[in-house]
């Protein structure tokens, strides 16, 4: 029987398909859009809760492609995960009870009926797992994430940024044009936030797990520079992809304007809370959706919440009081001539 042939290459299925799958995976789409409103929107109206989700809404595929392009960068902590459970360790046969190599040494300088019993009660066998050169060799894939982290979250919140303006980007081009204009100060910012993150989270932990009056202080102390630096994340890559600052006035602004846009703040944290909440219900009613969800939809969905309500903050303190003071000659014009405190990259 002879194939169905198409006048139209729109007709056939196959293509339209493929064409479908490009656009759902490039973020592009050759749809006439719904054209520009007449009214210009203010920052009032854009920022607000309502803005949110038209622009959640708005974006709400391209964010899952954003996630998958940040899991994917992140993907060597997949490695660090086989190296850690043993996975592809060597196995080997041992007691697995503590008792065996007194019970079983007692046995063979004195043995007896009852030594003997003894050393089949304690001698039941487990499995031991040791490292070996994959094991080693995915533990070094897997540090390879220091590089990748904050070039990730950099390329993330650029892409982020522009939706939460009411700005058009292109995920994967934005995403990575953003890491090539940005690479060694976001790899610098990456590696002291996961250093940090580690100390902060570790050391609350011990002082929480040890009991004692002075351990409780210095638990609550510690989790209260937990939530300060959880908000400080808001800014830290905005700031870093905004403006031309030093590490130093990096983190400085990032604590002001976690402390100045306190009530935004808030709202991050209630969202992100709310987010977690439901990913906790998923992944109790469906673990295998729960354990892929953080790659299709989680990480950006969270990052968003926290873009949104970041970004007008710094637009209110820091952005629109220097155009104020210094006005571009012209609307297309944004170059700055004299040396500013910080530069806008747009």
């Amino acid at each position: 029987m002879a194939g169905k042939n198409y006048n139209n290459k729109n007709d056939n299925p196959v293509n339209n398909f493929s064409k479908k799958l490009f656009s759902f995976l490039s973020g592009y789409s050759n749809k006439d859009g719904k054209g520009v409103k007449k009214r210009k929107i203010t920052d009032k109206e854009r920022y607000s809760l309502k803005g949110f989700f038209l622009a959640y809404k708005s974006n709400f595929w391209n964010l899952i492609i954003v996630n998958l392009i940040f899991a994917l960068l992140l993907s060597p902590v997949v490695c660090g995960l086989l190296s850690f459970l043993g996975i592809f360790g060597t196995r080997a046969p041992a007691p697995s009870n503590i008792f065996y190599a007194p019970v079983y040494g007692a046995h063979l300088c004195f043995p007896t009926p009852t030594t003997a019993n003894l050393v089949g009660v304690f001698g039941s066998q487990g499995t031991v797992v040791a490292g070996n050169a994959v094991t080693t060799a995915l533990g070094i894939i897997a540090l390879t994430v220091l590089l990748t982290f904050g070039p990730a979250n950099a390329g993330m919140t650029f892409v982020l940024r522009a939706y939460t303006r009411g700005d058009y980007a292109y995920p994967w081009h934005d995403f990575f044009s953003t890491i090539k204009k940005n690479f060694f100060g976001s790899v610098l910012l990456g590696f002291a936030d996961l250093v940090l993150m580690v100390l902060l989270g570790y050391s609350t932990y011990v002082y929480y797990t040890t009991p004692g009056g002075a351990n409780t202080i210095l638990f609550v102390m510690m989790f209260a520079m937990c939530v300060v630096y959880f908000i400080m994340r808001f800014y830290l890559y905005i700031l870093l992809i905004t403006f031309k600052l030093s590490p130093i006035k990096l983190i400085k602004n990032a604590l002001i304007l976690s402390l100045l846009g306190i009530k935004r703040n808030f709202m991050a944290i209630l969202g992100i809370a709310a987010l977690m909440l439901l990913y906790v219900v998923v992944f109790v009613f469906s673990i295998p959706f729960g354990i892929i969800a953080p790659v299709f939809i989680i990480i950006s969905n969270g990052s968003f919440i926290s873009c949104f309500a970041a970004y007008p903050n710094v637009k209110k303190y820091m952005i629109d009081p220097y155009y104020a003071e210094n006005p571009p000659k012209d609307k297309d014009e944004l170059k700055i001539e004299e040396e500013p405190i910080f530069i806008d990259r747009g």
